[in-house]
């Protein structure tokens, strides 16, 4: 029987033969508990004939964000549970178990961490101090956030009034409705990590950071409880400190991560004020159609 749907972005460059190893490692191909829902939105690079029979491709248009790949494998997706993976951040082994697990006890919303691949001397790993390095295992009890590349939740926590197709799936808003409106409470487990594969280019993960900040602050007044929007503008010039700090909140748990947090500090700042730069831009003139070229 159907227990999860597991609904994957595929965005850019990825490995999806690393992918699919993965997902057979932890037993989660030909199985029947779960189906795979993989998006993409260029030549998918493995031959079809030969996916195992619970891996099902959906073809989007060229440039789809990484948002509406993910609402087009839910909008393909029919079991009560979703789970949201990356393409490029495969799950480790113990992932299935923990998740079907959880499953079974119908808790409605959990996540896992989520581990660095690259080393720590390598360049590509300055998107994961950024974006994950708080997720690394053991991920703290008490923690504000939830990773967007490995959560599971019960299809009801979904807004019925959003096209999920069209607009995509924004886990930021997903959760705060959960949390705040209907009082659920996120479930955190050291026993179903990811790992981080994504590559690292400059100039695009600089733009990349403008845009998701722009996208965030055109979209966040779409859900109740939030701040005025003038509060919010007035206090982003604080917003590239605050985020550096939660960074290195994140890092300073092991010493190794902060060691590398100290020498990619340079491009931590600069992607730090450009998303400050994007979400202030969002606040006073708006920019929702940024959310379309996310990646």
């Amino acid at each position: 029987m159907l227990k999860v749907d597991i609904v994957v972005a595929a965005k850019g460059t990825y490995d999806a033969d690393l992918f699919v190893a993965a997902l057979m490692d932890d037993g989660l191909v030909d199985n029947a508990d779960v189906a795979i829902h993989i998006a993409y939105d260029q030549v998918f690079p493995l031959d079809t004939a030969s996916l195992p029979s619970n891996i099902f491709l959906h073809q989007c248009d060229k440039g789809t964000s990484i948002l509406q790949l993910w609402g087009a494998a839910i909008a393909k997706s029919q079991s009560d549970y979703i789970a949201v993976l990356d393409i490029k951040c495969p799950p480790e082994k113990g992932w299935k178990d923990r998740v079907l697990s959880e499953i079974n006890d119908q808790t409605e919303l959990f996540c896992g961490d989520v581990e660095p691949g690259w080393d720590l001397n390598d360049k590509r790993i300055i998107g994961y101090l950024i974006e994950y390095a708080q997720f690394m295992k053991p991920t703290p009890v008490i923690l504000n956030e939830v990773p967007g590349n490995n959560i599971v939740f019960k299809r009801s926590l979904l807004d019925d009034k959003v096209d999920i197709s069209r607009q995509g799936f924004y886990k930021t808003f997903m959760v705060w409705r959960a949390e705040k409106e209907l009082g659920i409470t996120v479930h955190k487990y050291n026993d179903m990590a990811v790992c981080y594969y994504k590559s690292f280019a400059y100039k695009h993960y600089m733009h990349r950071r403008y845009v998701h900040g722009r996208c965030f602050a055109a979209t966040r007044f779409d859900n109740r409880g939030q701040p005025p929007r003038v509060l919010c503008l007035l206090l982003v010039f604080l917003l590239p400190f605050l985020r550096i700090w939660r960074i290195f909140k994140g890092v300073k748990r092991d010493p190794e991560l902060k060691k590398s947090f100290f020498r990619f500090f340079f491009f931590i700042v600069q992607s730090e004020v450009a998303w400050s730069f994007g979400e202030m831009m969002g606040y006073a003139v708006g920019g929702r159609q940024y959310c379309e070229s996310l990646d």
